[in-house]
């Protein structure tokens, strides 16, 4: 695809405000993979953070004491061993395009060219709940983006980092249940008590990989997540808790992987019926990944050049 001639990349490098890498952070993880694929396709693209400016603090000593203490750790921004994600070198905001997540306020770094990745709905998470005039906007999945009035329907950017290393079906014996909250605090009402289910928030992923070969449903509170798909991949049977307003309609509604996930335990049966299907899906969702990467690049060219 680098030497693909068709391809339009924007004369203008592309920084991604990446977070320090965190295996346990969907949003920080498609941040990194998307500096990545930007780079696998020959687009000259970096990860950069948002320094603290301290502007409120009186003292000028102190004030530059905490500017450089915050550059000193920003030296030890890492990423995944497998991603391609270099840091931008200085002075490259003022001549760059920069993509910020939903959850970041306002345009901290003071860049000339903004681009908005909805990867959640606009100040849910953080971040303003309205988007600022002059921003491109693209969004992860459909449903994020419902609320942004006149955001054409070719803005979808959507990249995975699947952990298929890690997350396989060993086919060894299962029994019980595992449960995630994540951000399903909402649903927690419809934990049971006694509950025997095993607790998977704050493990890693390894940890949760080796749970899903061992149990037979996964319960998860969270409506849009990886783990879902991560537990169908080993084996055990996701079932989303059906979020309070929310159909399993309007929940799928966006996604192009719509098989394997159960949307509450009555298509528990459905979602064993269709994982064959599911992971079929997710193997051609890796084209289409692309696709949308190099209409991204399209959009940007075009507005920014």
């Amino acid at each position: 695809m680098a030497s693909d001639p068709a391809l339009v990349r924007p004369a203008r490098p592309i920084l991604v405000n990446c977070p320090t890498f965190d295996e346990n952070s969907g949003g920080v993880i498609v941040l990194h993979a998307l500096v990545d694929r930007l780079r696998t396709l020959g687009v000259e693209a970096y990860a950069v953070q948002i320094p603290k400016d301290y502007a409120a603090v009186k003292s000028p000593v102190v004030r530059a004491l905490r500017r450089w203490n915050s550059r000193r750790k920003q030296r030890g921004f890492q990423t995944h061993p497998s991603l391609d994600v270099p840091l931008a070198p200085p002075g490259r905001v003022n001549e760059a395009i920069v993509v910020y997540p939903e959850t970041v306020s306002g345009n901290p770094l003071g860049a000339s060219r903004v681009a908005r990745w909805l990867l959640n709905r606009p100040g849910l998470l953080g971040g303003d709940a309205e988007i600022a005039a002059g921003e491109e906007v693209f969004f992860y999945q459909q449903a994020f983006a419902q609320d942004v009035q006149g955001l054409p329907a070719d803005r979808l950017l959507q990249l995975r980092w699947l952990r298929d290393d890690i997350y396989k079906d060993r086919g060894g014996p299962r029994s019980g249940a595992c449960r995630m909250i994540r951000k399903g605090t909402d649903t927690l009402d419809q934990i049971p008590h006694p509950d025997d289910a095993i607790p998977l928030d704050e493990k890693s992923h390894a940890e949760i990989a080796e749970v899903f070969n061992r149990t037979t449903v996964f319960y998860c509170h969270d409506p849009y997540t990886m783990y879902a798909y991560y537990a169908a991949l080993c084996g055990c049977t996701p079932v989303v808790i059906p979020k309070p307003g929310l159909s399993a309609q309007e929940w799928r509604a966006g996604f192009e992987l719509k098989h394997g996930v159960a949307y509450g335990v009555d298509e528990i049966a459905w979602a064993k019926a269709t994982r064959g299907q599911l992971i079929a899906d997710m193997a051609a969702a890796k084209a289409s990944e692309t696709e949308t990467v190099v209409q991204f690049l399209a959009v940007l060219q075009a507005r920014f050049g």
